[in-house]
């Protein structure tokens, strides 16, 4: 049975293999995916809020949320308060969270070689034009 042609189904398929590939790199630190990509985040602003790395991550603020409580429960992250606005908790990487981000990276930078390897570069182009043209189409 064929089934009719859906760039959503095609890219979600994507996704998830990229992620359970990443996944496997970082398993050793007990980490997901998107929860490195939020340590990453922190670290490259130093400090930030959860709308900014809404924006960064294009994620809505309940997927958000739900990424942050284990960053901050396992004490990864830490929060505090804006001085000039106090309705604004800013975002910044605990000790133990640049600590766990330096252990991370290497990890992560392997899978990023070995996926881009085993793609080779054109694909690797293509999947970042890809993504580049979405976010210009699609993202408000």
């Amino acid at each position: 049975m064929a089934f009719e042609h859906c760039l959503n189904l095609e890219l979600r398929k994507s996704a998830r293999l990229i992620t359970q590939f990443y996944e496997s790199h970082l398993s050793e630190l007990g980490l997901k995916v998107g929860q490195f990509s939020i340590l990453r985040a922190v670290c490259l602003c130093k400090q930030t809020t959860n709308k900014e790395l809404q924006r960064i991550l294009v994620l809505d603020q309940t997927t958000l949320s739900r990424n942050l409580k284990p960053l901050i429960r396992d004490e990864l992250l830490t929060l505090s308060v804006d001085q000039n606005d106090h309705r604004i908790k800013l975002i910044s990487l605990s000790d133990k969270g640049r600590k766990t981000y330096k252990t991370a990276l290497p990890l992560w930078q392997a899978a990023q070689k070995e996926i881009s390897d085993k793609l080779g570069e054109p694909y690797v182009k293509h999947i970042s034009t890809l993504t580049n043209r979405l976010l210009e189409t699609l993202n408000p």
